[in-house]
């Protein structure tokens, strides 16, 4: 199920900020029921912060769901699949054949991407941490969804680990990556289904950056007063 504010469709520089963005879901995330909130970072944690500060939200248990795009050599925004936590490669086989990627720089490109998610694990959730998902109702909040891929791969992971539901909250996506996400989601929230190409999150937004580490990590620390949080 897509929940579609008709309001925001297909329209230009709609929220002001990830973190605005994430007070207009906390209106709709608040009707939900879940067990745990998993934010991607960098950018689904001012998002989340958004979402918390919501009053019906419930106060459930947050962490970092750290997944990411297996970059395309010389396209920092393209990504040519996803790798989950423990380090799973899901690869865009159809987007591969397209291509002209050796098989070099595909493994040159898996082994940054690895690295760069256990660098990102030790910084913020240190060197013993592990998700705990069994059973759980969970819901996955980024700050937009492209092509979809590392949601997909993040819940195919997920579901492995035996969650019980999972539903994904993102202020924008195109229709198309939407009807994809459904196959291996319980529900998706999204404000602004957009269906022109070419599509960029950065689009939905006025005040768009790259979030840095260091800015992630406060506003990493200004969730903590919605704990019960990270064990």
């Amino acid at each position: 199920m897509i929940i579609e504010n008709l309001s925001f469709r297909n329209k230009y520089y709609i929220f002001n900020s990830r973190r605005k963005a994430g007070s207009l879901l906390g209106s709709y995330v608040g009707l939900e029921s879940f067990d745990l909130l998993l934010l991607i970072p960098n950018g689904g944690i001012p998002v989340g912060l958004g979402i918390v500060e919501f009053p019906l939200v419930p106060r459930t248990k947050i962490d970092l769901l750290i997944v990411r795009k297996i970059q395309i050599p010389g396209n920092t925004e393209a990504g040519m699949g996803a790798i989950t936590p423990d380090g799973q490669v899901f690869l865009n086989d159809m987007l591969l054949d397209r291509l002209a990627i050796t098989t070099h720089q595909l493994e040159t490109q898996i082994e940054r991407t690895k690295y760069e998610i256990e660098k990102k694990r030790r910084e913020f959730t240190g060197t013993s941490h592990k998700l705990e998902v069994y059973g759980k109702n969970i819901l996955i909040v980024d700050d937009g969804v492209a092509s979809g891929f590392s949601v997909l791969a993040a819940s195919s992971w997920l579901r492995q680990l035996g969650a019980e539901t999972i539903i994904l909250a993102v202020p924008t996506a195109p229709i198309s990556s939407l009807k994809r996400l459904e196959k291996v989601l319980d529900k998706i929230i999204c404000l602004n289904v957009r269906e022109k190409f070419p599509f960029a999150v950065a689009d939905a937004y006025t005040d768009w950056y790259d979030v840095s580490d260091l800015e992630a990590k406060d506003y990493f620390s200004l969730l903590k007063e919605f704990q019960p949080l990270l064990g």
